[in-house]
């Protein structure tokens, strides 16, 4: 089966976004690629050339609706898009009574309304047969303590696919809601606490399943799916 043509990935730079860009990485393939780091995106485009596609970095901040409108823009160009993968998302770990009001916003600003953006720009650039993949967490369904901004973010961005699913299914748009269990990616650099990582999905992991979604066929839905470790989660 072949991959959508035009595939746009935000949060490109690392984690399940970088994987997600390698994995659908093919001749024949398009791949704009964005983050906020210029040069770890281009490092990125330049592992996804390597392997046959067709990749440039469009730096954005998918909290800046005019950064968002380019970004999709610049991968249409006259033509359309075929695929939206969302991974940009951010976290902060604490307590809801001891969170600052800032943390609470930019963790909801990333997750929820960078998603919000990237969808309503690049939905209409989009036909039958496209799709949209919104990477929630199993943090949408399952309350952790001390993750109460990221466990809201994940929460509204499920409810979001599924209006999004409805509204663009007359079109043949698809919307996939995919929620991994813990991954192991560069995000928990930065967070408190002591993390089993050796019991966490690997970014390549998620990237595959993503990969498997692509290459179905236009007219298949998965409205959602959840990857987890079989070892349980944290």
């Amino acid at each position: 089966m072949d991959l959508p043509k035009v595939i746009v990935i935000t949060g490109a730079s690392r984690g399940i976004g970088r994987a997600t860009a390698l994995a659908l990485a093919a001749p024949g393939t398009r791949l704009a690629l964005a983050a906020r780091s210029a040069a770890a995106l281009e490092a990125v485009a330049a592992e996804a050339r390597a392997a046959g596609a067709e990749a440039f970095a469009v730096p954005c901040d998918v909290t800046a609706e005019p950064h968002v409108r380019r970004l999709m823009e610049t991968a249409a160009g006259e033509g359309r898009i075929d695929a939206l993968v969302h991974c940009a998302g951010a976290a902060v770990v604490s307590p809801v009574v001891d969170m600052a009001l800032a943390d609470w916003e930019a963790t909801l600003r990333t997750s929820l309304t960078g998603a919000f953006l990237a969808c309503k720009h690049a939905a209409p650039r989009m036909a039958a047969g496209g799709l949209i993949v919104l990477i929630a967490s199993v943090a949408a369904r399952q309350a952790f303590p001390g993750w109460g901004a990221y466990c809201a973010a994940k929460a509204g961005l499920l409810a979001l696919a599924g209006v999004l699913r409805e509204e663009l299914r007359p079109r043949g748009v698809r919307v996939t809601a995919v929620l991994p269990a813990a991954t192991d990616t560069p995000l928990w650099d930065a967070l408190p606490g002591a993390w089993n990582r050796a019991s966490m999905l690997r970014a390549e992991d998620v990237a595959a399943a993503i990969a498997q979604l692509a290459a179905q066929p236009p007219y298949m839905a998965t409205e959602e799916l959840v990857v987890g470790h079989v070892a349980g989660r944290l």
